[in-house]
């Protein structure tokens, strides 16, 4: 037993090695040995030994190209491997699911989405099963699971979708259901955490800690990073932000019976409302319709995304005043297709206190992955906990381990 018990220490000390090595070779890129061992604070004997299990189990790679040229022996940098494995990401939204492939750096290798109509959790699992295949079948990486996220409450750890108001699921099995459909290993997790997790891993918050990803879409929500960490809440319900009290008054009143709710104010769905109300688009269509139009110069519908870009300038403000954070990260419709980060940046300087914040239009950006953004984060719940137990995903890893 208590040789049993130390072979399970050991087992856990190198997986930890293991993701400490990969976790910056994801951040610093390429990097020799011996730079890479100094950075993590581990013998150089130790991170050649470890790299190359790596190697051999196709999760690291050695570049043919020395870091440095002159005198000695020269210094060949070893890196992500990018050929080999990859990750599914699945984003459930309404009449969309988003399916991406990624490498293990992050990086788009491809994507499908399709239009749904129904919001039924099971039909909606057999088409992004399909999808999934289809990316599959279509590349040539091994793809070691699915990370899978939607709006609303999402419980990780029970792997259930506890309540997504627009999709009308309530306790849905989403990671038991879509990994049935799969075969495949599934994560699911909220997706305005699973943006917070892309952005600090690979996007535009890679250099902070403390952070806010602002979502604004058909439902509003933040992702939180403290310290590194994404903050969950002791329900895993933190993020909501769909009934924040905003100062704009709504043409239409929120379930909960108030009209000045973010959601109402500045909501997808509420903004498509509108401009089907001013005769913009038609009853057939929705905001990707409203953004296409933006998109080529229309001024009316330009103005009704500035209005909109306002209210979230606002509620922006209340953030950072509230929370302090080193960066607000801003995805959805208000970044890309159509670009209102600057509106969102003069919104929120007008109203936080220059002494304490100086200039906070350094404080917003936009997300990093552009119109891909929901699917990549999806995918970043998986490629997190690869990275985190290396040895979960991928077997040989531990045989190479003895060699």
């Amino acid at each position: 037993m208590k040789e049993l018990s130390r072979s399970a220490q050991i087992g856990d000390i190198r997986q930890q090695n293991y993701s400490t090595i990969m976790r910056e070779l994801m951040r610093s890129g390429p990097t020799a040995r011996t730079d890479l061992a100094a950075a993590i604070g581990m013998s150089t004997g130790s991170v050649t030994r470890l790299t190359g299990a790596l190697a051999r189990a196709g999760l690291v790679t050695e570049l043919t190209e020395p870091a440095q040229r002159g005198m000695g022996r020269p210094k060949v940098p070893v890196a992500i491997d990018e050929s080999t494995y990859g990750v599914v990401g699945v984003h459930f939204g309404l009449h969309r699911v988003n399916t991406c492939l990624i490498d293990l750096r992050g990086q788009l290798v491809a994507e499908l989405h399709t239009t749904e109509r129904t919001t039924r959790l099971e039909p909606l699992v057999r088409g992004a099963a399909r999808s999934v295949r289809k990316l599959i079948d279509g590349n040539g990486l091994t793809v070691l699971g699915v990370g899978a996220s939607t709006g609303g409450w999402v419980d990780s750890s029970a792997g259930r979708v506890r309540s997504q108001p627009i999709l009308g699921w309530q306790d849905a099995p989403l990671a038991k259901a879509l990994g049935e459909a799969t075969g495949l290993s599934v994560l699911v997790d909220s997706q305005v955490r699973a943006l917070a997790l892309a952005e600090h891993w690979f996007g535009a918050a890679t250099e902070v800690d403390n952070f806010i990803h602002l979502f604004v879409g058909n439902v509003i929500g933040a992702g939180f990073v403290f310290n590194g960490t994404p903050y969950r809440g002791g329900r895993a319900a933190a993020g909501g932000l769909d009934h924040l009290p905003v100062a704009e008054r709504s043409g239409s009143a929120c379930a909960c019976g108030s009209r000045r709710c973010f959601a109402m104010a500045a909501g997808d769905i509420e903004v498509a409302a509108r401009a089907r109300a001013a005769g913009l688009i038609g009853d057939d269509q929705e905001i990707y319709d409203l953004f296409a139009m933006a998109g080529s110069g229309h001024t009316r519908a330009r103005r009704l995304l500035r209005e909109r870009a306002r209210v979230v300038g606002a509620a922006t403000a209340t953030l950072i005043d509230l929370l302090d954070p080193e960066l607000v990260v801003l995805g959805g419709g208000i970044s890309s297709p159509v670009d209102d980060v600057e509106t969102v940046r003069e919104v929120a300087q007008a109203k936080l206190p220059a002494d304490r914040f100086g200039d906070a239009t350094a404080l917003i950006r936009p997300s990093a992955f552009g119109p891909y953004a929901l699917g990549i984060a999806a995918g970043a719940i998986m490629l997190d906990s690869v990275y985190r137990s290396p040895e979960a995903f991928v077997p040989a890893l531990t045989a190479h381990a003895a060699m």
